[in-house]
């Protein structure tokens, strides 16, 4: 399982290119919003992470565990908006490493404290953390149970999950590939629902909400495709420094057109889950 996930995030990864033209465009450092296009990849991009800082906020979580955290965009927006320095945690050890350059380069952020680790086996000591954050990552875990129940080791009694994942929709049969967590269905771990909820009450879990945001992101894809097409109409396109091409490479204009249309035809669902220990 690790070398799947890590191959897929590290294969086309121009870590010192990004940290290059990033330090050329902005020689005073990158705003989060700069940095958003390589740290902010998941569905709903920043907007996205902004809704998951209110909540953490809501539940006053102060030692928080981002699992899957990749370049880190979570854990600077957090400590931006929240004064909260997150652990993030990830299984690709060249994202962790990226993760602190970005974080440097305009002297801003403290060093991330990043672990590279695999979530089924966490190397953290039991009740360590009241918050555990999955954003877009628990679909690239095969064996979701072990990790939700190594989830419940690490969390104190009082602690909570929060899940921003990609589930199975309706339509599930019509999905396409490749979309950025995997290029064919081996790499790909959606759940249904049902199934999601299920693995949650077999680890020791009590689902407090339960929120589709598919629509949302389907109206933040739209109002996306129409600022292009207007700076496009007026020959006002500034091509940004960064992109996800490389991290993704050049199949990623194909994975984020895959991933409007299989939310579209429902064959993928995107959703928030809180959840506390029984």
């Amino acid at each position: 399982m690790s070398h799947t996930v890590a191959n897929h995030y590290d294969q086309a990864l121009q870590a010192d290119k990004i940290i290059s033209q990033l330090q050329q465009a902005y020689p005073d450092g990158p705003t989060l919003f700069q940095l958003a296009p390589v740290d902010q990849l998941h569905i709903g991009g920043i907007k996205a992470s902004m809704k998951l800082i209110e909540r953490i906020r809501a539940l006053g979580a102060k030692q928080v565990l981002d699992i899957g955290s990749g370049l880190g965009g979570l854990m600077r927006l957090a400590e931006k908006e929240l004064n909260l320095q997150i652990t993030g945690l990830d299984i690709t050890h060249p994202l962790n490493q990226i993760n602190q350059r970005l974080s440097s380069l305009n002297g801003v952020y403290g060093t991330p404290n990043v672990v590279t680790a695999d979530a089924h086996k966490l190397p953290l000591p039991d009740a360590s953390f009241d918050l555990i954050l999955f954003q877009h990552s628990l679909l690239n875990m095969p064996d979701a149970l072990q990790v939700l129940s190594e989830c419940k080791r690490v969390l104190g009694n009082n602690g909570a999950i929060l899940l921003h994942e990609v589930l199975q929709g309706p339509n599930h049969e019509q999905i396409r590939y490749p979309v950025p967590w995997a290029r064919d269905a081996g790499g790909s771990h959606l759940r249904t629902q049902t199934e999601l909820e299920s693995l949650l009450g077999d680890a020791g879990f009590h689902i407090d909400t339960f929120s589709d945001w598919s629509q949302d992101a389907l109206e933040w894809r739209k109002r996306q495709a129409e600022k292009e097409q207007q700076a496009k109409d007026k020959g006002t396109i500034i091509k940004p420094p960064v992109s996800p091409a490389m991290i993704l490479g050049p199949e990623f204009s194909q994975m984020g057109a895959n991933v409007m249309r299989n939310l579209a035809s429902e064959a993928a669902r995107v959703v928030e889950v809180v959840a506390h220990p029984k």
